[in-house]
């Protein structure tokens, strides 16, 4: 049976054992380290924009110029594709339903982009406040940051996705943002915390222990081994 132990042994993770100890804080001991947001994507949707004024200064996560341009690229080729139907095809009672299908790619890349708009967090140090979907949370609130790994997996390809959360002080956490860029997302998180002078308590590269996994994060975890 070794033989086997030692098949199984290549899937096991090797990363360290999370100890939240380990950040010194209190606090640290009683929050979920399991991924906040279910899913992400493999690309890089939003990036920290510190603008700085004469008086004060505000930090906003915006939307990436490349996934802008993805978007924009799907809505201009719908209305292309769907006005060279309109122009084009020789039956005038088919051209209107053939200019239709296009406009699918249109919706799909607007709609897109709205959501990843509305996802936009800012932090405003002149009103003390950060605003996510027209809600504003006081600043005072916001103890430390989180950084999270989670694994995955589509019908076509698995990827990591990591995730930006804020931890207040009663043990809430509010996502910040969540995408594949792990460069980006400590990038991002040093230049928030710098802003907001509190620690990053960085779990991306541990492993959770069973007593802190969800049965959802366990399953994730035994995915994450196979599939790689």
């Amino acid at each position: 049976m070794g033989w086997i132990q030692s098949a199984l042994s290549v899937f096991a993770d090797k990363r360290e054992l999370l100890d939240p100890a380990c950040f010194d804080d209190p606090l640290a001991l009683q929050v979920d380290w399991t991924p906040l947001v279910r899913g992400g994507t493999n690309v890089c949707t939003h990036r920290a924009q510190l603008r700085k004024g004469l008086m004060d200064s505000t930090l906003t996560f915006v939307v990436t110029p490349l996934v802008t341009f993805g978007c924009g690229a799907f809505v201009l080729f719908g209305v292309v594709v769907s006005v060279s139907h309109l122009l084009f095809t020789p039956s005038v009672a088919q051209a209107p339903l053939m200019a239709l299908a296009p406009l699918v790619f249109s919706g799909m890349g607007g709609l897109f982009f709205w959501h990843l708009r509305r996802q936009q967090v800012c932090f405003d140090q002149s009103k003390g406040v950060f605003v996510q979907r027209d809600r504003a949370t006081p600043l005072r609130e916001v103890h430390a940051l989180q950084l999270l790994r989670e694994f995955v997996r589509g019908h076509k390809s698995s990827y990591d996705s990591f995730e930006l959360n804020l931890v207040c002080r009663d043990g809430r956490r509010l996502n910040v943002t969540d995408h594949g860029s792990l460069h980006a997302i400590r990038d991002d998180a040093r230049t928030l915390a710098a802003y907001l002078e509190v620690p990053i308590w960085d779990a991306i590269d541990l492993r959770l222990p069973e007593h802190l996994q969800t049965p959802n994060a366990k399953q994730q975890l035994l995915g994450m081994n196979l599939f790689r």
